[in-house]
């Protein structure tokens, strides 16, 4: 059974985890600039520019999902620990596996016996609704377990240490601090399993009781990063009085129409029950990577029958539902419109749940006025920017993973505020012809160099910048995504997508820098006192193309990944790092596994289809 404790750990843990980790008018015509060109090749060559940084306007960061810890309590209000000692969490998810495991083992050995569902649907629905025990709710959405949801009433600047290094750690905001100092920047924690409507109330607070009266200012600045982009979308519908309060906002990778992962699970449309080549082929690999477990649990797999096995799946998948996201406002606020009506007729049908019907369908209303009521927010002066990532699909639990454009995690159409994307691997096509929705200059080539993106149905076709192939989670790690996203926040010089073409140009690819940071740690810490000359210099000599690649703020990932890629060799060789590719025997195995694998799928496919 240990095969299918991997399986059982791996699929809940995809089901929570994957929807979690920066203009003047509707018809933009003022907007001077050239085109924004080709997406490889360019530095930043301006010299002379000076930005015009505010520094005086505090800044308020609305995290997304996962970037807020929260704890359960105990009746006299104390934090509740484990056996070991450690919190217990709200977020990150405390699973019970072993109850799950418990709930389903014997029906899963009598289903293996007997060929046949022995109850294992309502045990795998029954032991995730139980393993979940952290974020049960009753039918009106408060927890049985209370919770402690942390939100610092100062600015960064007078956090303690650990909790400063905590939210660092989540989000590498230190090069945002050296342009504006930390006591201008607030961290506004929310519970990434709470309630919008609340949410949203205590935004409201924290802006007119914490930060104005605490900084003196009339204004602050707002960058509401994916999750966070709900409670944007609930705010301007609930508060619009406050639209003279905001001086600018930026949305990074916003889930403005929610994600399509939660819009398949709440409607049980999800790949793995819908999808054989998904489900025994591509999901765990996915997931594990293209090694050998992948391949060889995937033909493990294959010992329950397929419908019981993708029944105990939809199973699972309503018991994860049930267990708290039912009546969790804010997880509703991430389903996209077009799933919302099955969803709502599925889950909050029934006079039980009309408190928490009544809030889902105010922010369904809400979303609905985002249009109008970002246009009124632009009305009041306010600058509205937005940062999307397209170009792969989506997670594979999604039944349309590999169509949707997206970045994993948030469809491109919802990150953009529904500017208009091909489907993964296609174009445009050659006849296409920019709608012109939002932007009708002539003067504004906003056809991505692809072909395959039109910004002009986006609310924002001239203040949204996009980046290919950029995964959703990973963002964090792309120094230029976080450079432009610091910049357009605090630089008033930065107006729309034509204000720097040459160091942001509105096309530009992911770049990730996290594994070049551990290169550099782990060269600045070795002991080069047993190198030789030549060795430190071909080190150094990786290093150098490292560094100039860095200098570059428009990205080529060929070259980029060239330069990683012989840095991490360099490192091997002199005997700095280890060597991690798989051995021969494991490339064998996966190999062998993989080929074992299609030629099972194969023989069901065609057994099942005579």
């Amino acid at each position: 059974m240990k095969m299918k404790k991997i399986i059982s750990i791996l699929i809940v843990a995809a089901m929570l985890f994957s929807v979690a980790v920066v203009p003047a008018s509707a018809v933009d015509g003022t907007a001077a600039g050239s085109t924004t060109g080709s997406t490889t090749g360019s530095t930043v060559t301006d010299l002379s520019y000076v930005a015009d940084y505010d520094r005086d306007t505090p800044i308020i960061i609305v995290h997304g999902m996962s970037q807020n810890d929260t704890y359960l309590l105990n009746p006299d209000g104390s934090r509740m620990t484990d056996s070991n000692g450690d919190y217990i969490t709200g977020w990150p998810l405390e699973i019970d596996i072993m109850g799950l495991l418990k709930e389903a083992l014997g029906p899963l050995l009598m289903s293996v016996v007997k060929g046949k569902d022995m109850g294992l649907t309502d045990a795998m629905r029954k032991g995730a609704y139980e393993g979940l025990y952290a974020i049960h709710k009753d039918n009106e959405g408060n927890y049985l377990t209370p919770v402690e949801v942390p939100c610092y009433e100062c600015p960064m600047s007078e956090m303690t240490d650990d909790i400063k290094e905590y939210y660092y750690n989540i989000l590498p905001l230190q090069g945002l601090a050296e342009i504006v100092g930390e006591e201008s920047i607030y961290y506004f924690g929310y519970d990434s399993f709470g309630d919008v409507i609340w949410e949203t109330e205590k935004l409201h607070h924290y802006i007119h009781d914490v930060v104005l009266p605490q900084t003196g200012a009339e204004q602050v600045r707002l960058c509401h990063i994916s999750l966070g982009g709900t409670i944007a979308v609930n705010y301007l519908e609930t508060y619009p009085e406050d639209y003279e309060l905001i001086k600018r906002v930026v949305f990074v990778i916003p889930a403005i129409d929610g994600s399509d992962i939660i819009g398949d699970i709440l409607t049980n449309n999800l790949s793995i029950i819908h999808d054989d080549e998904m489900l025994y082929g591509k999901f765990l690999p996915s997931l594990l990577g293209e090694g050998f477990l992948a391949y060889f649990l995937n033909i493990v797999l294959r010992i329950l029958p397929s419908d019981v096995l993708k029944s105990a799946l939809g199973g699972l998948a309503e018991g994860v539902v049930e267990a708290g996201v039912r009546t969790t406002t804010i997880i509703w606020a991430l389903c996209p419109t077009d799933y919302y009506e099955e969803a709502r007729a599925k889950w909050l049908e029934g006079d039980e749940y009309k408190v928490v019907r009544d809030k889902v369908d105010y922010f369904m209303n809400a979303r609905a006025n985002f249009e109008d009521n970002l246009f009124a927010l632009m009305d009041t002066g306010t600058k509205v920017f937005d940062i999307c990532c397209y170009g792969g699909g989506m997670f594979p639990l999604c039944r349309d993973y590999n169509k949707t454009n997206g970045d994993g995690i948030v469809h491109a159409t919802s990150a953009s505020m529904w500017a208009t994307f091909a489907d993964v691997g296609k174009t445009l096509g050659d006849d296409y012809v920019a709608a012109g929705t939002y932007c009708n200059n002539p003067a504004h080539d906003h056809i991505s160099p692809d072909n395959t993106v039109d910004p002009t149905t986006g609310l924002l076709p001239c203040t949204t910048w996009y980046i290919k192939n950029q995964d959703h989670e990973k963002l964090p790690h792309n120094d230029v995504a976080l450079k432009l996203a610091f910049d357009i926040m605090t630089d008033d010089k930065i107006v729309d997508v034509y204000s720097r073409p040459d160091v942001y140009p509105q096309y530009n690819e992911g770049r990730l820098t996290n594994t070049v940071k551990l290169y550099f740690k782990a060269w600045e810490e070795a002991d080069k006192s047993g190198y030789s000359p030549e060795q430190i210099a071909y080190v150094e000599e990786k290093i150098a193309n490292v560094e100039a690649q860095l200098q570059e703020t428009v990205v080529d990932t060929s070259e980029w990944k060239i330069a990683e890629g012989e840095l991490g060799r360099a490192l091997m060789d002199v005997g700095v790092i280890e060597d991690t590719s798989p051995s021969s025997f494991e490339r064998t195995a996966t190999s062998l596994l993989q080929g074992m694998n299609q030629g099972i799928n194969f023989l069901f496919m065609f057994t099942s289809a005579k």
